[in-house]
């Protein structure tokens, strides 16, 4: 049973590599197979390959000081995250900890899942690296091993385990569980009531935001698609070639998205040093010629402040929305100024964290110069988040978190307690 375990989870890494690595890989191969690309061979294929793995799970790549076309170009380091691509990854690592989840030996599975992702993260950061194109090599290893063992744990864990008929459940599945839940029992009064809306609502503002954002990139496409025609005219692609450049576009649609989400927080995004892209104001430098930079806006607009009104709004009224989940919370504060101002605070700094991530994961490098800047500042776009969706959250808790009455039970036990001394 315990090899059957190990088994089981070494399928899952399989599976896992082969939706990452082996599509690129099969995509590649093809194109260099039909198009006959000057100066690529199979090595060299083999390499690209393992770069583009390697960087979806968040591992940069450097480039040694060279020469392009007779030109001199600095070192310089690749780190923008595809996140179409990565989050394809994290799904089926997920999915692999689900599927594991009713396995009785549970800790086999988890070690047959990481042993074998070691092994092909050891490989491919092996290919990846040469003279010119390199990465750090305990990044290449570390890094994917440890997103897939904290994402195979989560999925083993997280709701009703998937039983099989040669397995039950496991022991070390309920250790891990109860160690969560009497961490979260043991919690502070004051802190516990506020997880669960403070969740609800904080995620609800950014999936706002991230639908809204993606709603104005098609409007943007739709209404650009002829700029973005002349663009991929002006690549002089083969069909192939094509269906690569907008498989790659496809993988940073989301890092677009996130993009858009700082757009409407009024901070802004940058494409290259120099460059700004905001509500008010809009200054574009020298772009690459990618198809989908055609969607940018060309100026800024008076009217583009608007916009601002979608985190406010999108804050007041998922605040609204979570009223059935502050039970708790409006008994155990008494008042309604500071049961609002706790609430409002708390969904802020969940938004603010949220929004943080996405547009750390999504900001980047691509090149030397001023392509060394792609993106938002993750720390700024955090702080004005947190104003903004606080400011809303708490108006709208004077209504969805007023206390209904004082705790009774904390008064009880507050009262003993001065009694005993």
């Amino acid at each position: 049973m315990r090899i059957k375990a190990f088994a089981r989870g070494a399928l899952g890494s399989a599976f896992v590599v082969s939706l990452g690595f082996v599509s690129i890989f099969a995509l590649n191969v093809i194109t260099w197979l039909v198009e006959q690309t000057q100066g690529a061979t199979f090595q060299s294929v083999l390499q690209d390959t393992s770069r583009t793995w390697l960087n979806a799970h968040g591992v940069a790549v450097l480039f040694a000081e060279g020469k392009v076309a007779g030109l001199k170009v600095p070192a310089y380091v690749f780190d923008f995250i595809p996140l179409g691509f990565s989050i394809l990854i994290c799904w089926a690592m997920y999915r692999t900890g689900k599927k594991l989840s009713g396995e009785k030996h549970l800790s086999f599975a988890w070690l047959g899942a990481v042993l074998s992702y070691l092994a092909v993260a050891v490989l491919v950061t092996s290919l990846a690296v040469t003279k010119a194109i390199y990465v750090v090599q305990w990044q290449g290893v570390f890094i994917p091993v440890a997103l897939l063992t904290v994402l195979v744990i989560i999925g083993s864990v997280v709701g009703s385990p998937i039983l099989y008929e040669d397995s039950e459940p496991s022991a070390l599945r309920e250790r891990v569980r109860n160690f969560f839940i009497d961490l979260a029992d043991r919690l502070p009064w004051a802190i516990k009531p506020l997880i669960s809306p403070a969740l609800r609502a904080g995620t609800g503002v950014v999936a706002t935001m991230s639908f809204v954002s993606a709603i104005m990139i098609s409007v943007m496409l739709a209404v650009n698609w002829i700029e973005i025609i002349k663009l991929y005219q002006s690549l002089q692609l083969t069909f192939l070639g094509t269906l690569t450049v907008s498989a790659a576009q496809m993988a940073v649609l989301p890092n677009l998205i996130a993009f858009s989400n700082s757009w409407l927080t009024g901070v802004g995004f940058s494409v290259g040093q120099g460059s700004m892209v905001s509500p008010m104001v809009t200054e574009l430098g020298p772009l690459p010629a990618i198809p989908l930079l055609g969607a940018l806006p060309v100026s800024g607009s008076s009217l583009g402040i608007l916009f601002v009104l979608v985190p406010l709004l999108a804050a007041f009224f998922a605040t609204l929305l979570v009223k059935s989940h502050t039970a708790e919370l409006r008994f155990n504060y008494a008042s309604a100024t500071t049961a609002a101002i706790s609430l409002g605070l708390a969904i802020g700094f969940v938004a603010a964290v949220q929004m943080f991530i996405l547009v750390e994961l999504a900001s980047g490098s691509i090149g030397p110069g001023r392509m060394s800047l792609i993106g938002s500042n993750s720390w700024l776009v955090a702080g004005v988040t947190f104003i903004e969706v606080s400011i809303a959250s708490i108006l709208a808790a004077f209504f969805s978190a007023r206390p209904e009455a004082a705790d009774t039970e904390l008064i009880r036990r507050n009262s003993n307690g001065k009694i005993a001394r």
